[in-house]
Protein backbone atom coordinates (compact mmCIF):
# COMPACT_ATOMS: atom_id res chain seq x y z
CA UNK A 1 0.00 0.00 0.00
CA UNK A 2 1.47 3.90 -1.03
CA UNK A 3 0.52 6.96 0.41
CA UNK A 4 1.00 9.87 -1.82
CA UNK A 5 -0.30 12.92 -2.52
CA UNK A 6 -3.11 13.54 -4.93
CA UNK A 7 -2.37 15.13 -8.13
CA UNK A 8 -5.03 16.80 -10.75
CA UNK A 9 -5.06 13.00 -12.68
CA UNK A 10 -6.52 11.30 -9.97
CA UNK A 11 -9.66 13.36 -9.74
CA UNK A 12 -11.97 11.30 -11.63
CA UNK A 13 -10.98 8.29 -9.23
CA UNK A 14 -11.03 10.45 -6.25
CA UNK A 15 -14.76 11.18 -7.48
CA UNK A 16 -15.45 7.49 -7.32
CA UNK A 17 -14.20 6.37 -4.22
CA UNK A 18 -15.60 9.36 -2.46
CA UNK A 19 -18.89 8.23 -3.99
CA UNK A 20 -18.57 4.82 -2.68
CA UNK A 21 -17.39 5.68 0.68
CA UNK A 22 -20.59 8.60 1.20
CA UNK A 23 -22.91 6.25 0.39
CA UNK A 24 -21.83 3.59 3.38
CA UNK A 25 -22.43 6.79 6.22
CA UNK A 26 -25.17 8.31 7.46
CA UNK A 27 -24.33 11.55 4.53
CA UNK A 28 -25.66 8.61 1.77
CA UNK A 29 -29.21 10.72 2.26
CA UNK A 30 -27.30 13.64 1.35
CA UNK A 31 -26.86 14.13 -2.88
CA UNK A 32 -23.96 13.10 -4.25
CA UNK A 33 -22.80 15.74 -6.80
CA UNK A 34 -19.46 14.85 -8.61
CA UNK A 35 -19.06 18.36 -10.33
CA UNK A 36 -18.51 20.28 -6.48
CA UNK A 37 -16.71 17.22 -5.25
CA UNK A 38 -14.53 17.94 -8.68
CA UNK A 39 -14.32 21.20 -7.76
CA UNK A 40 -13.32 21.54 -4.29
CA UNK A 41 -10.97 18.55 -4.91
CA UNK A 42 -9.31 20.71 -7.55
CA UNK A 43 -8.76 23.44 -5.28
CA UNK A 44 -7.51 20.92 -2.39
CA UNK A 45 -4.44 20.15 -4.83
CA UNK A 46 -4.25 23.30 -6.01
CA UNK A 47 -3.04 24.41 -2.69
CA UNK A 48 -0.86 22.20 -1.54
CA UNK A 49 0.88 22.66 -5.14
CA UNK A 50 0.78 26.08 -4.96
CA UNK A 51 3.10 26.21 -1.35
CA UNK A 52 -0.15 26.96 0.68
CA UNK A 53 -0.05 24.08 2.46
CA UNK A 54 -2.87 25.31 4.97
CA UNK A 55 -4.86 21.63 3.61
CA UNK A 56 -3.73 18.10 2.30
CA UNK A 57 -5.24 15.25 0.23
CA UNK A 58 -3.38 11.97 0.74
CA UNK A 59 -4.39 9.17 -1.38
CA UNK A 60 -3.97 5.17 -0.13
CA UNK A 61 -3.07 3.34 -3.70
CA UNK A 62 -3.32 -0.50 -3.53
CA UNK A 63 -0.13 -2.41 -4.83
CA UNK A 64 -2.87 -2.96 -8.16
CA UNK A 65 -2.98 0.84 -8.42
CA UNK A 66 -6.72 1.51 -7.63
CA UNK A 67 -7.27 3.62 -4.57
CA UNK A 68 -8.38 2.40 -1.44
CA UNK A 69 -8.92 5.41 0.62
CA UNK A 70 -8.22 8.86 1.57
CA UNK A 71 -7.44 11.42 3.56
CA UNK A 72 -8.37 15.39 3.22
CA UNK A 73 -7.03 17.36 6.24
CA UNK A 74 -5.77 20.87 7.25
CA UNK A 75 -3.87 22.54 9.59
CA UNK A 76 -5.20 26.14 11.19
CA UNK A 77 -5.10 27.81 14.56
CA UNK A 78 -8.37 28.21 17.13
CA UNK A 79 -9.40 31.45 17.87
CA UNK A 80 -7.71 31.60 21.24
CA UNK A 81 -4.16 30.52 20.51
CA UNK A 82 -2.12 30.54 17.36
CA UNK A 83 -0.52 27.50 17.93
CA UNK A 84 -1.65 25.26 14.78
CA UNK A 85 -3.64 22.48 15.49
CA UNK A 86 -4.34 19.51 12.56
CA UNK A 87 -7.72 17.90 11.54
CA UNK A 88 -8.91 14.89 9.99
CA UNK A 89 -11.68 16.50 7.64
CA UNK A 90 -12.82 13.54 5.13
CA UNK A 91 -10.74 9.88 6.10
CA UNK A 92 -11.96 6.44 4.64
CA UNK A 93 -11.12 3.31 3.54
CA UNK A 94 -13.30 1.10 1.07
CA UNK A 95 -14.40 -1.91 2.93
CA UNK A 96 -12.31 -4.65 1.17
CA UNK A 97 -9.57 -2.81 1.10
CA UNK A 98 -9.60 -2.40 5.56
CA UNK A 99 -7.24 -4.55 7.59
CA UNK A 100 -4.81 -3.70 4.71
CA UNK A 101 -2.54 -1.15 6.21
CA UNK A 102 -3.87 1.59 4.27
CA UNK A 103 -6.01 3.33 7.39
CA UNK A 104 -2.85 3.40 9.22
CA UNK A 105 -0.85 4.47 6.61
CA UNK A 106 -2.46 7.52 5.69
CA UNK A 107 -3.23 8.28 9.81
CA UNK A 108 0.63 8.18 9.96
CA UNK A 109 1.36 10.23 6.99
CA UNK A 110 -0.87 12.79 7.99
CA UNK A 111 0.35 13.30 11.05
CA UNK A 112 3.98 13.49 9.56
CA UNK A 113 2.22 16.44 7.58
CA UNK A 114 1.22 17.82 10.67
CA UNK A 115 4.09 17.98 12.12
CA UNK A 116 6.16 19.37 9.75
CA UNK A 117 4.27 22.14 9.60
CA UNK A 118 4.44 22.81 13.51
CA UNK A 119 1.45 21.11 14.73
CA UNK A 120 0.86 20.79 18.28
CA UNK A 121 -1.62 17.98 18.20
CA UNK A 122 -4.32 16.04 15.30
CA UNK A 123 -7.97 16.19 16.11
CA UNK A 124 -10.18 13.64 14.25
CA UNK A 125 -13.76 13.06 14.64
CA UNK A 126 -16.18 9.97 13.79
CA UNK A 127 -19.30 11.57 12.50
CA UNK A 128 -20.27 9.08 9.53
CA UNK A 129 -22.49 6.75 11.95
CA UNK A 130 -20.10 4.20 10.31
CA UNK A 131 -18.38 1.72 12.53
CA UNK A 132 -18.12 3.68 15.44
CA UNK A 133 -16.36 1.62 18.48
CA UNK A 134 -14.34 -0.12 15.24
CA UNK A 135 -13.21 3.14 14.49
CA UNK A 136 -12.93 4.48 17.81
CA UNK A 137 -10.83 1.70 18.92
CA UNK A 138 -8.70 2.48 16.11
CA UNK A 139 -8.06 6.00 16.76
CA UNK A 140 -7.22 5.05 20.75
CA UNK A 141 -4.87 2.13 19.55
CA UNK A 142 -2.78 4.45 17.39
CA UNK A 143 -2.59 7.29 20.28
CA UNK A 144 -5.70 9.09 19.99
CA UNK A 145 -7.77 10.51 22.86
CA UNK A 146 -11.56 10.66 23.45
CA UNK A 147 -12.02 14.51 24.00
CA UNK A 148 -15.92 14.54 23.57
CA UNK A 149 -18.58 13.33 20.91
CA UNK A 150 -20.55 14.17 17.87
CA UNK A 151 -23.82 15.05 17.59
CA UNK A 152 -26.06 15.79 14.65
CA UNK A 153 -29.90 17.77 14.58
CA UNK A 154 -31.77 16.99 12.05
CA UNK A 155 -33.84 19.71 10.58
CA UNK A 156 -37.31 19.43 9.05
Amino acid sequence: MNIRFATAEDIDACIALGRRLQQLTRFARYPYEPDRVRQQLGRLIDIGQHGRHSHCLLLAEANDGQLAGGLIGCIESHLFSTLPVASVIVYGVLPERRMSGGGLRLMKAFAAWARQRGAVEVNAGINSALDIGRSERFLQKIGFVRTGGNYALVLP
